[in-house]
């Protein structure tokens, strides 16, 4: 079966207060012409749809109209799973209406599709969070996990056991497959690599972590969360990251989707680039008569400016507003050089240190923010050294 990996649209997303609608709606088209130059049988969506829990309304515009014109009307069948950003019932409301066009979309963990014919699929068996889908005499079970958190799961579980929870969730799931047809997994959730023992209950950014080894050995696993393409081909798992960029970060890899070939002799993977119609470009200048001729030179251009400007003294409201003549300039970063003075020693407290290891953990960790635990465990060490000194 002829796959289209997708995930992390995040539809209705801002920078610095900037649409980025049009963007979107451009990479669907793009989208588009792949399902029909690679005769795609079915559109795995692994979550982050929408970029907010309510999303406004010409986002979900955008989604309804997105999903009619990628299933060809009805000839591609496509799946969607809801992701941490996603309010999952918003989601599902249009399900009576994406039936029709071969669209399903999942609320909750462990929920069971009633089989029936949706567009050109036929759902001839389900399980719990699983379906077996026939398209064109080829078969595929495809087994699908939200984002597991305890709302979704509808448990509760030991940081500790989170690991060992959703490999046995997924092993159960793909268990179910008592057919001799190639399996699937579509989730979105953090995949960390090979942890050591006592390290499942890492947590990046706010969300909890799995290992390679929780990931049981099926034809192919869809990911989503992660805004960079990454692979894990010992387990045939692939994030294949966010269509456009969404922070600064991100302008270092290219954007992809993945077309995939799953059969049961072997599953063969296409990455294709993303045309990236407006890049987040940074800019380092020396002074205002330097940074007003870097906003000039860049008018034409489609790019989302950050202006990094090195000042020996604050800009001008005037020069302020020349820069910003160019739209494309998101943010002015002024780098204020001061001469240092002999013996004189710069005093730190505790809220700039905090905002210093919140960047310094996004540039670490692609642009994940540090969450509530690990910002704690910061300061309880910096207090710690703070005592230190004292005694």
């Amino acid at each position: 079966m002829k796959i289209l990996h997708t995930s992390d649209w995040h539809l209705g997303k801002k920078l610095e207060g900037q649409s980025r609608i049009i963007e979107q709606k451009l990479f669907i088209n793009d989208l588009e012409k792949v399902v029909k130059d690679e005769n795609i049988d079915l559109i795995l969506l692994a979550g982050d749809i929408y970029d907010t829990y309510n999303p406004s309304a010409e986002a979900e515009k955008l989604f309804f109209d997105s999903i009619k014109q990628l299933s060809l009307d009805g000839k591609v069948g496509i799946i969607v799973i809801p992701g941490n950003h996603d309010n999952p019932a918003r989601l599902n409301a249009v399900n009576s209406l994406a039936k029709d066009y071969g669209v399903i979309i999942y609320e909750t963990a462990f929920q069971k599709i009633e089989p029936a014919i949706y567009g050109s699929l036929n759902i001839y068996k389900s399980s719990p969070g699983g379906i077996f889908i026939e398209k064109n005499g080829k078969k595929l079970y495809l087994y699908n996990l939200p984002f597991p958190s305890e709302a979704i799961l509808n448990e509760t579980f030991e940081d500790k056991k989170f690991n060992c929870r959703i490999k046995e969730i997924l092993e159960e799931g793909v268990a179910y497959n008592d057919e001799e047809i190639p399996s699937a997994i579509m989730t979105h959730l953090y995949v960390a690599g090979c942890m050591g023992e006592g390290e499942g209950a890492l947590e990046l950014g706010g969300a909890r972590a799995i290992s390679t080894r929780d990931i049981p050995d099926v034809n192919y696993v869809a990911l989503g969360h992660v805004h960079k393409p990454m692979t894990f081909k010992g387990k045939n798992a692939y994030y294949c990251g966010s269509p456009l960029e969404y922070r600064v970060t991100e302008n270092k890899f290219d954007k992809k989707i993945f077309v995939v070939d799953i059969s049961l002799e072997g599953t063969v993977v296409k990455q294709i680039p993303i045309t990236n119609y407006k890049p987040i470009k940074e800019y380092t200048v020396n002074g205002a008569e330097e940074a007003i001729l870097k906003s000039n030179e860049l008018l034409g251009l489609d790019e989302w400016i950050y202006l990094k400007i090195k000042l020996s003294e604050p800009l001008t409201n005037s020069e302020i507003r020349k820069i910003k003549s160019n739209k494309n300039v998101l943010e002015i970063i002024p780098i204020i050089e001061i001469e240092e003075k002999e013996n004189e020693v710069a005093v730190y407290n505790e809220t700039n240190l905090e905002e210093a290891f919140i960047e310094f953990f996004k540039e670490e960790s692609d642009g994940l923010a540090p969450n509530d635990n690990i910002l704690k465990l910061f300061l309880e060490l910096l207090e710690e050294g703070e005592n230190d000194e004292t005694n």
